[in-house]
């Protein structure tokens, strides 16, 4: 397999003297042994709060934590955001490895892009806060060089303390059994990657083909009281043909405090729309010591309705799902809920287009989540004119967590423009009920559950953000999708983020 370089990151966060919690992300970059191309990072901050964000982004060397002198200021508007190009930094050096760290007098939120010139896809995740950090972190699926899926992980784990931890890596396979061990120590704030394409370097012997789930545990070195971790894995799979050959997607790792009995994903599909499109779930058991019951139950949506999935799952093993397994192949669009008897479980969904015929076909990645709120925000959003050109629109599935329907006129979806100012309020049309979801395009010209005002018909460069608000006390959560009209192979999805 062919092997290119990554602006890899983990997202974290950190508190600085004197400020409001902020967002932080690593990112890193090696020197390609091939003539692929190279990623590079783009960094977007949106400010959802009623009055202005004053901040900076300051930049550290992997590994050793060294601050650069390298930094980006930054003032936002109310609802105002703005976009950071690491590759036209001078001063950071080509290629470089490091990190951003965020700080702001505003609880700003952030997200992340790995972006290649051509030829792979695009890798997007948020950045964490400081509470999502945890002494635990779980990455339900790591993929080694050799397994059947064709595709090898990349895992990076982040040191969010100001001191030396102690951390634990254990590498599970599906039937719960421990297949690596690797413990090591990780300076203040530095970073650590396990590259399944050169596991014998970075993890351990004998993880050739391995195709299972990853618990990150850690401890302070002076002390041996917890220590708080964050992660972010990525995953680049090789198409057998085709001139667009490789695909790339990322995905946070989940904190245990994340794990929960019942969780959501905002979107399922079986085979929906061009290519195919099909959502597979890896769900896994977040307990060390006991197995559980968990089960997959669809929403009722466009098409053919799968039938719940139930299976049982041994200690921090995996379970793949497939929702046309029990739909007949049938096409489906709807939403998922997953539960489990007894212990904590975790999922990443998996958007991937399925048309082997297809030269060019797209796989993306977001988290199932156990909770949500009556306000998100989308720190990064895209649209090209109307009609479509060749560039991204976003498409925003939103799913009601809550316990009660929302009402047609109840839902908002706010698209603005990098200075704060309206570029589209868009208000759904359709009751939604417990459990399903609606869509949303800025554009307005894709769904018929949001009507936008003013018609959203800008240049095909446009960036953006958008805030979504439901009724007080309901439960919201979503995933956006950026892809272009042709949902070629850069598409990125993630999820948008609870607000207070």
């Amino acid at each position: 397999m062919n092997r290119s370089s990554f602006n890899r990151f983990a997202l974290a966060a950190l508190l600085a003297a004197g400020a409001m919690p902020l967002s932080a992300l690593r990112t890193t970059q090696a020197q390609p042994p091939s003539a692929l191309q190279s990623f590079t990072t783009r960094i977007y901050i949106q400010n959802p709060n009623p009055s202005a964000a004053t901040g900076i982004v300051n930049f550290y060397d992997q590994g050793t934590g060294n601050q650069q002198s390298v930094n980006v200021p930054f003032n936002l508007s109310t609802n105002g955001s703005t976009e950071i190009l690491i590759g036209s930094l001078s001063g950071l050096g080509s290629p470089w490895q490091g990190s951003a760290v965020i700080s702001a007098d505003q609880p700003v939120v952030a997200a992340s892009i790995q972006v290649p010139p051509s030829g792979y896809g695009h890798i997007m995740a948020n950045a964490f806060t400081s509470d999502e950090a945890s002494d635990s972190i779980f990455l339900t699926t790591f993929l080694a060089i050799g397994n059947p899926t064709n595709a090898v992980s990349l895992f990076g784990v982040q040191n969010t303390e100001a001191e030396n931890v102690n951390i634990r890596a254990k590498f599970i396979n599906a039937i719960g059994a421990t297949v690596a061990d690797v413990t090591l120590t990780l300076p203040a704030y530095t970073s650590k990657f396990f590259d399944g394409f050169s596991p014998t370097s970075t993890i351990a012997s004998g993880l050739h083909a391995f195709n299972g789930s990853v618990v990150v545990t850690a401890t302070k070195v002076l002390g041996g009281g917890p220590a708080k971790l964050v992660g972010i894995a990525e995953e680049r799979r090789v198409e057998p043909a085709g001139p667009a050959r490789f695909r790339a997607y990322g995905f946070e790792a989940i904190p245990q405090s994340a794990g929960a009995q019942t969780i959501y994903m905002s979107t399922a599909l079986c085979k929906f729309g061009p290519g195919n499109p099909t959502t597979f779930f890896a769900i896994q058991n977040l307990s060390f010591t006991n197995s559980t019951v968990v089960t997959v139950t669809y929403a009722t949506g466009t098409g053919t309705t799968p039938t719940p999935a139930t299976n049982t799952l041994p200690p921090l093993a995996k379970w793949s799902v497939d929702p046309c397994q029990t739909n007949g192949n049938q096409t489906y669009s709807g939403a998922a809920t997953i539960t489990s008897s007894s212990q904590p479980i975790a999922a990443v969904g998996k958007a991937s287009q399925t048309d082997t015929s297809l030269p060019a076909r797209y796989t993306t990645a977001f988290l199932a989540q156990a909770s949500g709120a009556s306000r998100l925000a989308v720190p990064y959003i895209r649209w090209s004119p109307n009609p479509p050109g060749t560039d991204f629109r976003s498409f925003i599935a939103i799913q009601n967590i809550g316990t009660a329907p929302i009402g047609a006129g109840q839902l908002t979806v706010t698209y603005y423009a990098q200075n704060g100012s309206v570029a589209a309020n868009c208000t759904s049309t359709a009751s939604m009920a417990v459990g399903a979801k609606l869509n949303s395009n800025a554009a307005g010209a894709f769904f018929t559950d949001f009507n936008c005002s003013p018609a959203v018909n800008v240049s095909s460069t446009f960036i953006g953000s958008a805030v979504i608000q439901g009724p007080s006390g309901s439960s919201l959560i979503a995933v956006v999708r950026n892809t272009t009209p042709a949902a070629t192979i850069q598409t990125e999805d993630f999820n948008a983020i609870l607000l207070p």
